[in-house]
């Protein structure tokens, strides 16, 4: 459905966009209520799990008919799961830069510019702006030893994601480190864990290709249907639609082998009895499309298959076994992870603490940093959830489509485009820049890397 608005009316929407955002609508975090309020004296830890390309309904539990992830499953029945979890946008840079400071993609910027296509590019993306308030410089500056380890190049020290770590590494293109990765950070917190810290893990191997080591690759393709571990695309075309289970065994297995990994993390926790003072949160970047509206990969739509995140929290003061149906997003982890420490800040931030807040009103959840591919002008792509109701602005921002994701969590019946859901897309589109990042500058490792990891197409 097409709806043309008025330039006056576009304008006096921009004008109130303003006016609000300097009003104190965003999450002011000034630490946390008296009942969940931590001593930042104790001895209190934060490790931040980030699976990249996990898509929330194929994990056991969040209803998936596999079990593929009983590590998981076990940390939501000792904590809380938010079953409506939403990211703020659909790949890696962007989606991270949210997590790490609490805002939208329209506020940080951390994207790609918008004027170029993959198959023209060296890799023309933007930095994290290194004046944004993030996770790893609140809890640095507030005494935590701090520890991050990446694998993928997208979040490497050119992009900024390294700014407050004491420690961070970063595997250009870490698929099948999950093993590695573990380990390394265990033998950091072998050494650190007698100081506050707080850890970033992110690992890549749920990311396609999709191979995983032995036994894991048949644990859900049985029947070896086939040896494709990649979509095959050229020209706009895919080539092997019908790799289609065969590639969603693979992905599970997949799952499958970073859960066990997460095990062999959260026993060592256990028999040094860090699971009694650490918060634990468990969450993704993005999902991933199996032909669910025609097409596979991740990056240019903002479906839910691709939006719809895991988030599990469990630790000290966080309810167990409860599970809440509230919308909420990425950009809520780091309100947060700081109140729960007990962090003062004065800062601003669009996300909100979801421990105390209240989030029974009609609160929106923004998506949009859509990469532009050769066979898409998608770059424009916002969305906005609230409550079940979903509201898509597609490339031109003039055509809408709402969904009623209670009633068709599929998004496969659109809707004709909700009046307020329409409002509230242009109202986060005119979301006034706070970040204003620069070009990173990718050395030939980190093309190299995004060259295979398909986001260079030559």
């Amino acid at each position: 459905m097409k709806i043309v608005f008025m330039k006056t009316a576009v304008l006096i929407l921009l004008i109130a966009m303003f006016l609000l955002s300097c009003s104190d609508n965003d999450s002011e975090v000034d630490g946390i209520p008296e009942e969940l309020a931590q001593d930042v004296s104790e001895h209190i830890n934060i490790i931040l799990i980030i699976i990249d390309t996990l898509r929330a309904d194929h994990l056991s539990c969040y209803g998936y008919h596999r079990l593929t992830s009983p590590t998981i499953d076990s940390l939501a029945a000792a904590g809380t799961i938010w079953v409506n979890a939403q990211a703020q946008a659909p790949w890696t840079l962007p989606a991270h830069a949210s997590i790490w400071t609490g805002l939208t993609v329209r506020s940080h910027r951390t994207e790609t510019n918008r004027n170029w296509i993959r198959s023209d590019s060296s890799g023309k993306n933007y930095a994290l702006d290194e004046n944004l308030l993030s996770i790893p410089v609140l809890l640095s500056e507030a005494g935590f030893s701090t520890c991050g380890i990446a694998n993928v190049c997208l979040l490497g020290d050119i992009y900024g994601f390294d700014n407050g770590f004491n420690n961070y590494s970063c595997n250009s293109a870490g698929h099948g480190m999950a093993a590695v990765s573990v380990d390394s950070l265990i033998v950091w917190l072998e050494e650190n864990s007698m100081e506050r810290f707080f850890c970033m893990l992110h690992l890549y191997d749920v990311h396609d290709p999709y191979d995983p080591p032995s036994p894991y690759n048949a644990l859900f393709d049985t029947e070896n249907s086939g040896e494709a571990t990649v979509w095959e695309v050229e020209d706009g075309l895919l080539l092997n639609p019908e790799d289609r289970d065969h590639l969603v065994g693979q992905y599970d297995g997949e799952i499958a082998w970073v859960d066990d990994n997460l095990r062999t993390l959260f026993a060592w926790l256990r028999s040094r009895n860090l699971n009694e003072n650490t918060l634990i949160i468990v969450t993704s970047d993005h999902g991933e499309e199996f032909l669910d509206h025609g097409w596979v990969d991740h990056g240019h739509t903002l479906y839910q298959e691709l939006v719809h995140i895991p988030l599990i929290i469990a630790g000290p003061g966080i309810s167990e076994g409860f599970v809440d149906s509230s919308f909420v997003g990425q950009f809520d982890i780091l309100p947060t992870m700081i109140s729960w420490a007990g962090v003062d800040c004065n800062g601003q931030f669009e996300g909100v603490n979801i421990l105390t807040d209240d989030l029974t009103g009609d609160r929106v959840i923004p998506a949009s940093g859509v990469v532009p591919v050769p066979w898409s002008t998608g770059g424009h792509l916002a969305s906005v959830a609230s409550n079940s109701r979903k509201t898509i602005g597609m490339s031109d921002l003039e055509t809408f489509i709402t969904f009623d994701l209670n009633m068709d969590p599929g998004e496969e019946h659109s809707l004709p485009a909700d009046s307020l859901g329409v409002e509230e897309v242009l109202y986060y589109w005119a979301t006034p820049q706070r970040g204003y990042p620069v070009f990173a500058m990718p050395g030939q490792v980190e093309v190299n890397a995004l060259r295979n990891l398909g986001y260079i197409n030559d």
